[in-house]
């Protein structure tokens, strides 16, 4: 086996891919790891401005709040059937955003 002058170089290529197959493998590893800890760490604070998400929510939440003020038996509804009268109610008040209108 050693006799063959061929032996050593392929010997020390195989060694070299399998070296660098498990540093490829343990870079892999290493990602998993560091993006598992990430998903443990507290979200980041939201600064105001860029909050605009919940400024529209606290609109709405607003709009259904006097909503169900108007008539006090629609809080006894179950929610399928309050939401149905919510976006009804604010179809019939113009509250609804409708998108620009084709006119052809």
């Amino acid at each position: 086996m050693l006799e063959n002058p061929l032996f050593v170089p392929v010997a020390l290529v195989a060694l070299v891919v399998l070296n660098l197959l498990a540093l490829v493998l343990l870079g892999r590893l290493s990602a998993r790891v560091s993006r598992l800890a990430r998903g443990h760490e507290p979200a980041p604070e939201i600064p105001p401005e860029r909050g605009g998400r919940e400024e529209a929510a606290a609109a709405s939440s607003g709009a259904f709040e006097a909503f169900l003020e108007e008539d006090p038996a629609r809080r006894e509804l179950p929610k399928k059937e309050q939401f149905a009268a919510f976006r009804r109610w604010r179809a019939a008040k113009g509250l609804n955003w409708r998108g620009p209108v084709d006119p052809g």
